[in-house]
């Protein structure tokens, strides 16, 4: 109402009472000042430059037209390597401080040796429910394909959009 106040497209009667609601209420009165401001800036600037009908044709034909961003290449190789280097430099500082390669090894086959023996005794547990065991450790190997056929193929829906992303990005 205090816009169409401002513009005067109220009747003679409306006109009146928005004029007395304005003196009596301060918080009114401030919002038709600002109001009264924007309207004023608005009608004071001038546009720079009339829109053609042609405008969306032209802006599509120079977007066709303007020469394609280059494309900016993800890395994904690059943790990989750092993995393997840190795990050989770790496995290197081991065998250094394991008395030698053959040290490490003896450690290796031991720890095999005690590995191997434990799953020999927790399959001698479960030896009466082995059919429900091997049906639970296929139904989870099943799962983990599942999951890693799931990040597989997250992983190239994510590569996709990261790089429409970047290259959206590179952009602005």
């Amino acid at each position: 109402m205090l816009d169409d106040h401002l513009e005067a497209t109220l009747s003679r009667r409306q006109m009146r009472d928005v004029a007395l609601h304005l003196r009596a209420c301060p918080a009114c009165n401030a919002l038709f000042e600002e109001l009264r401001v924007i309207d004023a800036l608005l009608t004071t600037t001038q546009p720079r430059g009339r829109i053609g009908s042609d405008f969306t044709a032209a802006v599509i034909s120079a977007a066709v037209a303007a020469p394609p961003h280059p494309r900016k290449r993800v890395v994904l190789w690059m943790p990989l390597v750092a993995y393997l280097c840190i795990a050989w430099a770790l496995l290197a500082f081991a065998a250094l401080n394991a008395r030698g390669v053959a040290g490490l090894l003896e450690r290796l086959a031991a720890a095999g040796e005690r590995g191997l023996a434990a799953i020999e005794a927790g399959l001698r547990v479960v030896a009466p429910e082995t059919g429900v065991a091997a049906a639970t450790v296929t139904g989870i190997l099943l799962v983990d394909l599942l999951l890693l056929a799931g990040i597989f193929y997250g992983y190239r829906r994510l590569r996709l959009i990261l790089s429409i992303h970047l290259a959206r990005g590179s952009r602005s």
